[in-house]
């Protein structure tokens, strides 16, 4: 009998459990989709790195309601059996509180296999290729964005430049236009075809064109001058290569381990965390979820969430105290864990009337 209950309470932590997870999970990556997509509208982001940087919030999103949706599982599936009697039942059958946690470790252990990897490994090597992706946009030089067809503006502002069609490499440029107004007269040139040329060592990109004309000054006026060409070249772009500078959640262990720095200890000791945070919700849940008779089982739910906000919010004030130094890096989020395994210690001392792990007779 005990496999068949075990067996039955694991599933019913599972379905509620999921069901939290793809609830919270959608709703959250669907408000993230909304925000990147309003910085690829400002231009903060590259439109080529939608899928990479939603995948990279995807996956820190879901490491961070792991915790919560398996605790809200919990609470949901012994609520739920604590209203319909079942766990009444199962307490006159002798099942206590020690077979209680078997399904619930059942469940966590490859949650819990998985939390880890998400927040020492996947979720910083995520992150990293995402802005790698957005640093790579960001470094293309602007002959692969222009449009035939249409006027274009270089990034510098100093040219605008019209050109009739562009070879299937978007490298070579045909009947091109050239107006070039921010100098002491103005210049203008028609060429037949021009490409693109990026010089080795600076990055610096030129536009070499012709056969064709330049135009130099105001027609009519004694130092206007038409040029006939072969080739010349013209600077577009001068090219500084942009690499943002690595944030400590995108930073491999080995390199938070070996940082002196205090804010790259804190993100480790972080990271180490946030799987803590699953086991003591995990535990936590079992004593909390108690609904007494003709007590309402959401009201449970909303306690739950109220500890879980606590929870986070002494977690977070902890990280912000110890990147000051104010708390002791020695110490970090174990006091914060430590209060919450006593105050799961303290509902089953109640619950079993002074001793742990007892059989509960309701």
């Amino acid at each position: 009998m005990g496999n068949i209950i075990t067996a039955y309470l694991a599933r019913e932590i599972l379905k509620t459990s999921f069901a939290t997870v793809l609830v919270l999970f959608v709703i959250l990556v669907s408000n993230s989709l909304g925000r990147i997509l309003a910085d690829i509208a400002d231009g903060d982001i590259p439109r080529q790195a939608l899928w990479p940087v939603l995948l990279s919030q995807s996956v820190n999103i879901l490491a961070l309601l792991l915790p919560l949706g398996l605790f809200l599982g919990i609470v949901f599936a012994f609520g739920r059996m604590y209203k319909d009697h079942e766990i009444v039942v199962m307490n006159a059958c002798g099942v206590g509180y020690r077979e209680f946690y078997k399904p619930v470790f059942i469940v966590l252990f490859p949650v819990l296999i998985f939390s880890l990897y998400s927040s020492l490994w996947l979720n910083p090597l995520v992150q990293r290729g995402a802005q790698a992706i957005i640093d790579s946009e960001n470094n293309q030089h602007e002959f692969q964005q222009i449009k035939p067809g249409q006027f274009n503006q270089s990034n510098s502002g100093e040219l605008v430049f019209f050109m009739e069609s562009l070879s299937d490499d978007r490298l070579e440029l045909r009947n091109i236009i050239i107006s070039q107004s921010n100098r002491e007269k103005m210049i203008f040139e028609t060429a037949r075809r021009g490409r693109q040329k990026i010089e080795e060592g600076t990055g610096n990109l030129f536009l070499v064109v012709g056969p064709g004309e330049r135009y130099e000054g105001v027609a009519g006026e004694p130092d206007h001058k038409i040029i006939s060409f072969a080739q010349h070249g013209i600077l577009i772009e001068n090219k500084r290569k942009a690499v943002s500078k690595l944030r400590s959640e995108q930073m491999t262990l080995t390199e938070l381990s070996t940082s002196g720095d205090l804010k790259h200890a804190v993100e480790l000791h972080w990271r180490i965390a946030v799987p803590v945070v699953l086991l003591v919700l995990a535990v936590l849940a079992v004593p909390l979820a108690y609904v007494a008779p003709r007590q309402g089982r959401f009201g449970k739910v909303g306690l739950a969430l109220l500890v879980y906000i606590v929870y986070l919010n002494l977690l977070a004030l902890t990280r912000a105290q110890l990147e000051t130094g104010v708390i002791p890096l020695g110490i970090n989020f174990w006091w914060v864990h430590l209060v919450f395994v006593g105050l799961a210690f303290a509902l089953l001392y109640r619950r079993n009337h002074g001793v742990l792990f007892k059989l509960v007779r309701s």
